[in-house]
């Protein structure tokens, strides 16, 4: 057998950009290239990890989605107490990790309505913003 010299790790592992330590390639991500990351899995979510910001990554999502900002939406909700617009709850509901007021808006033009919680937006949108929908609900209530 003839030595060649040390080339480095095997063509099956690599060496982390950032940690430095000679992993698997099962240890990395693939990119839309289909090669191999510079850093390993752990590195690559500790990187992630280290530049979320919360606060900015809700109020982009407000811009994408509504057309506001964090600073708008949070004074709507002080211009509604901190209540849902529709049943007056303090409680937003839905999932635990957004414990948030929905913001609600039209579909056919777009315009902000206010802020409601998660029960009520949810109602709205299974009967499909329809008046009478919700007049023949009323009804049926009442007899």
């Amino acid at each position: 057998m003839i030595y060649l010299g040390d080339f480095g790790p095997p063509f099956f592992m690599r060496t982390c950009n950032i940690c430095g330590e000679t992993k698997a390639l099962t240890e990395y991500y693939v990119n839309n290239f289909g090669y191999h990351h510079g850093k390993c899995k752990k590195c690559y979510i500790k990187k992630g990890q280290a530049k979320y910001d919360p606060t900015k990554k809700r109020n982009d999502n407000l811009r994408r989605k509504y057309g506001i900002t964090l600073t708008e939406y949070n004074d709507m909700l002080i211009t509604q107490s901190g209540k849902c617009k529709v049943c007056g709850t303090t409680n937003p509901g839905g999932r635990k990790d957004t414990d948030v007021f929905a913001v609600d808006h039209s579909h056919e033009t777009g315009k902000i309505r206010g802020l409601l919680c998660h029960g009520c937006n949810t109602a709205l949108g299974l009967v499909k913003e329809d008046k009478r929908i919700l007049q023949n609900l009323i009804n049926y209530i009442d007899e």
